[in-house]
Formats: C-alpha cells, sequence, structure tokens
C-alpha cells in the first residue's frame, strides 16, 4: 500500500505542475487590459507612459515562463497577488467565497449519492420490469435537460407558484435557501450515477459467486450489503472523483442563477471585469481541490480492494 500511496502522490504533484503551466498561460492568454481593470471610466486621464508603466509593475512585459516562475515563487511565500478591481489579497477574496461552495457541493453530492444508491441499486435488482424502464427513461430525461433550464423551471415552480422556496441568495444560513441549487447540481448528473450503478449491479449479481451465495442460503439483504454494494461502490467512488470538475463547472451556472455567493459565480464576476489574479487563485484552488479528491478517492478505492493498487503497481514493471 505505500509504493501504491506514493506513486498516486508522485503523480498528483506531476498533474498540479502540469495544471499550474495550463492555468496560467490560460490567464495570460485572455484578451483585457490590465490598466482598464484597475482604473476603469478613469483611464482615459491616463498617458500611454503611464499604462506602460502599470503592466511594467505588474510584470506582464516580461517572458512567461519568467512571469510562471515568479508567480510560482511567491504562491510558495503565501502571496497569490492582489484583486485588479478591489485591490484586495486575492486569496482573501478567493476565501470569502470557498464556504458557500463547499456546503453547496457537499449537500448535492449528498443528494446525488442517496438518489444514486435508491434508484441505481432497487432498478438493478428489477432488471426489465416497468419499473426499471420507467426510471431508466426519467434517467435519460434528467440527463438531457441543461442545469440552466432545470434551474429556472424548479425556481418557476417552487419559488413562484408556491412560494415555499426562495429564489436567491444564502438567506440566513436556513435550509430552504440550498435546497433548489443543490437538488438542481445533484438531478443534473443523478442520471450518470444510476445507469453505473444499475448497470454494475446487473452484471455482478448474474455472476457465479453471487449464484453461490444463494445456494448456501445468503438472504439478498445480505448479499445486497456484503457483496453487490461493496462491489458496486467502487466504479461508483471513481466516477464521483472524476465528475468532481464537471460540478465545479455546473455551479458556475447554478451559483449564477440563484444568486448563491460562491466560487463559481465569484469566477464569472472576475472574468467580466479582468480580474485576472482572482480568476487565477480561483482556477489553482479548483485544480487543487478536484486532484485532492481524486487522490483520496484512488487510495479509498486500492483500500477497498488490494487487487486494483496491485494492478497499479504492475503497469510499471
Amino acid at each position: 500500500m505505500g509504493r501504491f500511496i506514493v506513486k498516486r502522490i508522485v503523480e498528483s504533484l506531476f498533474v498540479l505542475v502540469i495544471g499550474s503551466m495550463l492555468c496560467f498561460a490560460f490567464i495570460r492568454a485572455l484578451p483585457g487590459d490590465p490598466a482598464a481593470a484597475m482604473y476603469g471610466d478613469q483611464l482615459q486621464k491616463l498617458s500611454e507612459a503611464d499604462r506602460l508603466r502599470i503592466i511594467e509593475n505588474l510584470g506582464l512585459n516580461e517572458a512567461l515562463p519568467i512571469q510562471y516562475a515568479k508567480w510560482l515563487g511567491q504562491i510558495f511565500q503565501g502571496e497569490w497577488g492582489h484583486s485588479t478591481i478591489s485591490g484586495m489579497d486575492a486569496a482573501a477574496v478567493v476565501a470569502g467565497s470557498l464556504q458557500p461552495t463547499f456546503l453547496l457541493l457537499l449537500s448535492s453530492q449528498f443528494l446525488l449519492l442517496l438518489l444514486a444508491v435508491l434508484f441505481g441499486v432497487s432498478t438493478g435488482l428489477k432488471h426489465r420490469s416497468l419499473y426499471d424502464h420507467a426510471v431508466t427513461a426519467v434517467s435519460f430525461i434528467f440527463l438531457s435537460i441543461p442545469p440552466f433550464w432545470f434551474a429556472l423551471m424548479l425556481m418557476i415552480f417552487f419559488s413562484v407558484h408556491l412560494g415555499i422556496l426562495p429564489t436567491s441568495g444564502m438567506g440566513d444560513g436556513q435550509l430552504r435557501y440550498i435546497l433548489l441549487p443543490s437538488l438542481v447540481l445533484a438531478l443534473s448528473h443523478a442520471g450518470y450515477y444510476i445507469r453505473l450503478l444499475r448497470n454494475h449491479i446487473i452484471i455482478t449479481k448474474d455472476t457465479g459467486f453471487i449464484f453461490a451465495l444463494k445456494a448456501r442460503g445468503f438472504s439478498q439483504w445480505s448479499i445486497l450489503k456484503n457483496h453487490l454494494l461493496p462491489n458496486a461502490s467502487i466504479p461508483l467512488l471513481s466516477y464521483a472523483g472524476m465528475s468532481l470538475a464537471v460540478s465545479l463547472a455546473s455551479s458556475i451556472v447554478v451559483e449564477t442563477i440563484f444568486s448563491w455567493p460562491g466560487l463559481g459565480r465569484l469566477a464569472l464576476k472576475s472574468a467580466l471585469a479582468h480580474d485576472y489574479p482572482v480568476l487565477l487563485a480561483i482556477l489553482m484552488l479548483s485544480m487543487v481541490f478536484v486532484i485532492l479528491v481524486n487522490l483520496f478517492v484512488d487510495l479509498l478505492c486500492a483500500w477497498i480492494d488490494p487487487r486494483l493498487r496491485h494492478q497499479v503497481l504492475g503497469e510499471g514493471k
């Protein structure tokens, strides 16, 4: 297990370094004048010499590899740069939006796994029944609906017609404020999870060792709890780790529609305002979060099924 952990950590660090280079190059390639972002309507009062001095002070006149090396050195010293709009420390600006996004992701992932286990397992056990066909059809419908359209429909129904849920904001932290955005994020991915779990339950329940357990008199509940679910949990966990980046991307739309003060909404505002230090900090933080979660999922899967770590370590021989 120790070799597997070291191998995964080294691979994650390699991905982090390459990803940071791509993020930095992407941000520097975006259009926009940093002087205009800093001074806005007052830009007309600046001379060309002043604008060039601003660019020089920001180090934007240097070669891209030099800019990246200096930025990386600042990161190791805990310096993430300053917002070109507010002048505040970029890390402090991003930190203020962390909690709402983590609350949204945690609640949506909880709903998502609950729906996946509930409907994925039940349809897998009732394969080719009317119930299986109905849930499969609904899953495909959820897969086809864009999150923004789904968000608007739920908002119109629950907030406008019924008037039982708020349309925007976090309120004072009450649960009803997070229900709609969490539901939209969960349902927009639920179809994948339900189909994945259903297919693995169908494949596993027809294998020889399950028939052998049934022949020895084990109950269906015991077989489900001790064999079917543990076997199906590995692909489910792996997919959950990989889909986290998609959930973060979807949160931009959901947070914007519901005015949820999280990282997604801040990223959109920063991109529109050309506040690139804050946008770069959000990209890097999101990438680190996704890499750490995937590392944790890989280690968890290898701990559950030792065959995985032997297979991975065998690839290097």
